[in-house]
């Protein structure tokens, strides 16, 4: 299979953008051209201005601004000789089947022999893309849908065609998935594919019911969000977010598109709200007004308001009403209620649809649960979802009320439900009766595939045997946060592996590696006046992290999603680490009026030393990381900053990473050798004198936060060595946790974590 090392992409809007930054995120060379605009001097200037872009805002497009090195920017007229060097090509242009035709015979003739060819349309069928290409080019075209944005959202729909070549489309696959990190759910070609095709009428079904029944835009988001696993932006909000009038173009499309008798024919009629509010400029976020808008009280305080769906005038938003946990399973049977007839109304035809799409749109149902989920980031499929709420409840509901009822839901309440088996045996029910595994890429391993019972667990913790030696340990610790039980046990099961196998991993199959330090523990005892027992959990700690990092077997962990404080620090003194892409990794323990103490103030000391040549330079270097409370929004961000080696993994898939990070323990274990114990000689005048000046020009940084300088001050202490001279990491830990009980013993340090645990942000006092 050619590799694919160099990429074109064909349109430099918001998608087109994004997918041209996420392949350079990815390694490629990537060249993005777009047309010429008019009466303007730089004829690139359209893709320059989307390279510049990638790497602003809140949730940057590039991991690392460093790979815009990797972009190069170009235009369709000067520029198509770059395409003959390419290995895929990606059209992003406008929805219009005439424009599309017209860029393809544009660019065929620089296309080489073996160059992948695709679109990311969301609406047109492959077939019409492909009608005026020769055969050549119809085997290497596929549509490979990404989601917006396209660095974050996991989900890629492969489309092919009874043309297309299967190595071309593996080819393509392979890439996304293994390069690109994505999820690839084959669908047929039909339209909306998977993920839009269901969505589509969920959100038409919100809209239209809620205007039917007088539901208010908060009550619908409440209702239809958290008690069916959405998230808690809910469907009007997420209209706002894709944009109405798209919302309006998508719903006439699927009109155009779907036979007279597709049942979602009948929630895209009556849909003229969309219509109405785009003419009148309420096109949603990007317009700053759609159903909810942000505006000002006439003293200029910011107010948050919600649409009327009756007369399109703003009013006051109000709270969502308080729902039950189990209204999303009850629902079904609570007729008369109102608003759990409105949720019935959308989610009943939402849940029948996708059974009646099946084989339709996919052969397999687990298909179109992978594609809501990763795509609408729903916790669970609408399949999930029937099998929760029971498949033969929502059969009684349809047939009460004299609706056809799909012969695949039928068929799940007989045989009791749509998935069954755990683990590597889990199957799911098809429409005929015979049941298939459920999909997944090759090489992937999770946590849930081992069935066979921990080898050891607490109540905090539990070890698993991965097989070929090498055992999994889980922090099973709500969001994984460490305490001196988690690590008791964590102790515990160092103990057990260099006895039975011969390497470990830390990971799971959650969102987050750890949230770091049980926060609401430590406040307890603070208050308390329990300190022996905060200095007693330092104790702990310290010596867990040092038997991590000194054992006589690897230790790999497995990060992703959030790797705070002790998180983070579990990660330094772990041999190797494979990060997931999105991991947020930092020490971030400044935040809530305390240092790194469980080793991170050293390991990132010892790291940045051995990567300066100097103790003094690299006692800056952790300085400046450490004072900032640093954390970062990459693996190769946390590279920099010195969380990560260089030598550490980053994993695009993160269905890959613990199938990963065995591997690379295995790869260390043979021959392996625990370190030598680390020694540093620390010129305490030096580094003092080194970090004044960082320390006055942050108290005037912080003038109306002095405390934050407090904080710093104690880090320094530590990364100086008190005294200085040659210490050794048991004598930096005690540093630390003597800074630490100094720090913790502030009536400011208690305000900061106690204004973390109420409002989830930072206090700077």
């Amino acid at each position: 299979m050619t590799a694919i090392n160099k990429v074109a992409v064909i349109g430099s809007g918001v998608m087109g953008a994004g997918i041209a930054a996420h392949f350079a995120n990815a390694g490629a060379e990537v060249v993005l051209l777009d047309i010429v605009p008019q009466d303007a001097e730089d004829r690139t200037m359209l893709a320059k201005g989307a390279i510049a872009r990638m790497t602003k805002g809140r949730a940057p497009q590039l991991a690392d601004p460093a790979y815009a090195d990797r972009l190069t920017a170009g235009n369709l007229e000067d520029d198509l000789g770059q395409l003959r060097d390419c290995d895929w090509v990606v059209e992003v242009v406008l929805e219009d089947l005439a424009i599309k035709h017209t860029l393809y015979a544009k660019i065929t003739p620089y296309l080489r022999d073996d160059a992948l060819l695709s679109s990311n349309t969301s609406t047109i069928p492959l077939a019409d893309l492909v009608s005026p290409m020769d055969e050549s080019l119809r085997k290497r075209f596929v549509i490979v849908h990404f989601f917006n944005p396209p660095r974050y959202m996991r989900l890629i729909e492969l489309v092919t065609g009874p043309d297309t070549d299967p190595a071309a489309a593996e080819r393509a696959r392979a890439f996304s998935d293994e390069r690109l990190g994505k999820t690839v759910v084959p669908c047929n070609d039909r339209p909306g594919f998977i993920a839009n095709r269901l969505g589509g009428l969920w959100m038409n079904a919100a809209a239209r019911e809620a205007v039917a029944r007088g539901i208010t835009v908060e009550e619908a988001d409440t209702v239809l969000a958290r008690p069916f696993g959405v998230p808690g932006t809910g469907v009007f909000a997420l209209m706002d977010l894709i944009g109405i009038d798209l919302m309006g173009k998508s719903r006439l499309s699927m009109r155009n598109l779907l036979e007279v008798d597709d049942p979602q024919q009948t929630h895209t009629e009556g849909l003229d709200l969309f219509d109405k509010m785009a003419t009148k400029g309420l096109a949603g976020r990007k317009a700053g007004a759609g159903f909810y808008r942000r505006s000002k009280d006439e003293n200029g305080k910011p107010k948050a308001e919600a649409i009327d769906l009756a007369t399109l005038d703003y009013r006051l938003q109000v709270k969502g009403p308080e729902l039950a946990k189990t209204f999303g399973a009850d629902f079904v049977d609570q007729t008369g209620d109102r608003l759990a007839d409105y949720a019935w109304a959308v989610i009943g035809p939402t849940l029948s649809y996708a059974a009646w799409c099946v084989p339709e749109i996919t052969a397999n149902p687990a298909d179109i649960d992978a594609a809501m989920e990763l795509g609408y980031n729903w916790r669970m499929g609408p399949f999930k979802l029937i099998d929760r709420i029971g498949a033969d409840r929502i059969v009684a509901r349809l047939k009460s009320e004299g609706q056809d009822v799909p012969p695949l839901l039928a068929l799940a309440a007989e045989r009791g439900g749509i998935y069954s088996g755990a683990g590597l045996a889990r199957k799911v029910l098809l429409p005929f009766g015979e049941q298939a595994d459920v999909p997944r890429g090759p090489g992937v391993i999770f946590a849930s595939d081992l069935t066979g019972g921990p080898v050891f667990a607490t109540d905090s913790v539990a070890l698993r045997d991965m097989g070929d030696g090498v055992a999994l340990l889980t922090i099973t610790a709500p969001n994984a946060a460490l305490d001196d039980l988690v690590m008791t046990g964590v102790s515990q099961a160092l103990d057990v592996v260099g006895r039975d196998f011969k390497a470990m991993v830390i990971g799971s199959d959650g969102n987050h590696f750890s949230v770091g330090a049980n926060l609401k523990k430590a406040l307890d005892r603070a208050d308390a006046g329990e300190l022996d027992l905060v200095e007693g959990q330092l104790a702990i700690g310290q010596a867990t992290m040092r038997k991590i990092k000194y054992a006589s077997f690897p230790v790999v962990s497995a990060a992703c999603g959030l790797a705070l404080g002790g998180g983070c620090e579990i990660l330094m003194h772990s041999d190797r680490v494979m990060a997931a892409l999105e991991s947020n990794i930092g020490l971030v323990e400044a935040n809530v009026g305390l240092l790194p103490a469980w080793g991170g103030t050293t390991a990132l000391l010892l790291r940045k030393t051995a990567e300066l040549g100097e103790p003094t330079q690299g006692a800056v270097a952790a300085f400046d990381v450490i004072s900032a409370a640093l954390m970062t929004s990459s693996a190769p961000l946390a590279q920099h900053a010195g969380y990560l080696r260089r030598a550490d993994g980053v994993v695009m898939n993160r269905d890959r990473l613990l199938a990963e990070a065995k591997a690379a323990a295995l790869a260390l274990a043979d021959g392996y050798q625990a370190p030598a114990k680390a020694e540093i000689a620390l010129d305490a005048a030096a580094i003092n004198a080194a970090l004044e000046p960082k320390l006055k020009a942050l108290a005037e940084a912080m003038a109306d936060a002095p405390y934050t300088v407090e904080i710093a001050r104690e880090t320094a202490q530590v990364l100086a060595g008190g005294e200085g001279g040659v210490l050794d990491e048991e004598a930096l830990h005690r540093l630390e946790a003597e800074g630490m009980m100094r720090l913790i013993r502030q009536d400011k340090t208690i305000e900061r974590m106690r204004h973390t645990m109420t409002t989830g942000k930072p206090l700077k006092n």
